[in-house]
């Protein structure tokens, strides 16, 4: 006979739910550590573990990708934008007049609490990034209501640079689900929070599941203890 009729009569599962919960956490830490293991000491960076991690060693990152592309003509998509910093670094090094940079945010800040932020944190007052560059645009709103549109009404034949800094594990695995029709060989992915287990790697994880080994995620590097971590996108087939 069923075990689940009884708890749900007795409400045991209630009990049993904030028993279990810590541990399916601590589940899923491990499951994190077990991507760093497997790929500790592999890609073009890797500072794991670094005792003097700054936020501003996640540029090397993204200098060292910068580098590969060798100022190649490429769509570089960033979803959580906030003051600017990173399209802008973007664009100020990659001066290909056919490249674009296109900004996904509200510019209100978090939707809800993310680790010790709280909602609204990262508020621009709904102001976009002063960045005098014309190939540089960006969409206000919250994803649900712009990124599908605009993904729709986007064309993809150059090679996508796709940096995901929506820190939340819904945010992110929803843009993850609306690019999957628009992937292709070569394309690369920056996480920005990756090290945050409960979010940003979860959404990647489930993802993959979901898209039955489509593609391999091909470790490009990480820098800050696997805050920031990048793929280059291979076919299976």
């Amino acid at each position: 006979m069923p075990l689940h009729p009884f708890l749900v009569k007795t409400n045991a599962y209630q009990l049993i739910k904030i028993i279990c919960r810590p541990f399916y956490s601590v589940f899923r830490y491990m499951e994190y550590l077990s991507f760093v293991k497997k790929h500790n000491a592999k890609g073009q960076i890797n500072d794991y573990y670094n005792s003097s991690a700054t936020y501003k060693n996640r540029y090397q990152l993204h200098e060292s990708i910068l580098t590969k592309l060798n100022n190649k003509s490429v769509l570089y998509y960033e979803f959580g934008v906030a003051g600017g910093d990173m399209i802008k670094y973007w664009s100020s090094h990659n001066t290909s007049k056919d490249s674009r940079f296109v900004g996904f945010d509200s510019f209100e800040g978090l939707p809800e609490s993310w680790e010790d932020k709280e909602k609204s944190h990262f508020d621009q007052k709904g102001n976009f990034p002063d960045i005098p560059d014309s190939r540089v645009s960006f969409v206000k709103g919250w994803f649900q209501d712009t990124v599908y549109k605009t993904l729709a009404q986007s064309t993809f034949e150059k090679q996508c640079v796709f940096h995901l800094d929506a820190d939340l594990f819904s945010s992110t695995l929803y843009v993850l689900f609306q690019l999957q029709p628009k992937l292709k060989p070569n394309d690369i992915l920056i996480f920005d929070e990756f090290s945050s287990h409960e979010h940003e790697f979860r959404a990647l994880e489930i993802f993959k599941k979901c898209c039955n080994d489509q593609w391999d995620f091909k470790f490009l590097g990480a820098v800050n203890n696997y805050r920031q971590v990048a793929f280059i996108l291979k076919s299976k087939s």
